[in-house]
């Protein structure tokens, strides 16, 4: 018998496969909460406390496949494989199936292939397609697939349109996208979400990093002003403030002690 929280899980990933094109509403907030976290194994570091009741937080992924013994219930699993290089692609089909029957319903492709500078993938938008094809193509009906996750640099949504005009018969459910600027700058962040989505050709939005940078309190009031818009956008699946660590600088959301410091706390209990 399937456990409960497995079951949930399953429920979730049937959803989104049931929705992948958004509503013609673009004002009628999902069916579930969408925030997630963004770590780095081991997890039992730092997202074990983010299930409370109340917590709007149901997902988190770590820019790789492994999903560690330690990982939380109550969460799903989301699988990514970073690069195509041996030491993303050797153990990605077992390690993705692991995922699968542990819960998750959904697997992101490559990590800012449009980008060339430390921690991006750096690949062409045809070189993506074969790859895409070969790795993330195999996984049809048994997952929602993701496109790769582009930035919000001056190339990125071009990038993101010549991969989705190559990768022609591909099934692509959902676009995850990056976005990094001033919290100051909220304009600009809804604008480059609605740009995106056009560019996705209609597809699901996950917003796989975001961080507003500024002091405390302007990282807050942007948290404030942006969660209640991304929840209101039927076609914003899902989003992942940057990041769930503690030695991070730039807006952490998690304490030394794993649990969510003041701004993970308004962003995991903000009401959905």
């Amino acid at each position: 018998m399937a456990s409960p929280v497995n079951l949930l899980l399953a429920i979730l990933a049937f959803l989104s496969l049931g929705s992948l094109v958004a509503a013609e509403d673009s004002t009628a907030a999902g069916p579930f909460p969408k925030r997630g976290l963004a770590f780095n194994n081991p997890s039992r570091n730092y997202i074990q406390h983010w299930t409370q009741p109340g917590s709007q937080v149901n997902w988190a992924y770590n820019w790789n496949s492994v999903m560690d013994i330690d990982f939380p219930w109550g969460l799903e699993f989301v699988p990514m494989l970073w690069g195509d290089r041996p030491e993303h692609t050797t153990n990605w089909f077992n390690n993705v199936n692991n995922a699968l029957s542990r819960g998750s319903g959904h697997i992101l492709a490559f990590n800012e292939p449009d980008a060339c500078g430390g921690g991006q993938a750096c690949m062409s938008s045809q070189h993506a397609v074969d790859a895409y094809r070969k790795y993330i193509m195999i996984f049809v009906g048994r997952a929602a697939l993701g496109a790769p996750a582009v930035t919000n640099g001056p190339g990125g949504l071009t990038w993101l349109r010549e991969f989705l005009h190559l990768c022609t018969g591909c099934e692509i459910h959902f676009v995850p996208i990056h976005w990094y600027d001033s919290a100051t700058n909220v304009a600009y962040f809804t604008n480059y979400v609605q740009e995106a989505h056009n560019a996705a050709g209609g597809r699901q939005i996950w917003l796989t990093e975001f961080n507003g940078s500024g002091n405390i309190d302007q990282q807050a009031q942007f948290m404030r002003t942006v969660m209640p818009w991304l929840d209101a956008q039927s076609y914003v699946f899902r989003y992942a403030w940057q990041w769930c660590d503690p030695y991070f600088t730039g807006g952490t959301i998690v304490r030394i002690d794993g649990y969510p410091s003041d701004l993970g706390g308004l962003y995991a209990y903000t009401p959905y």
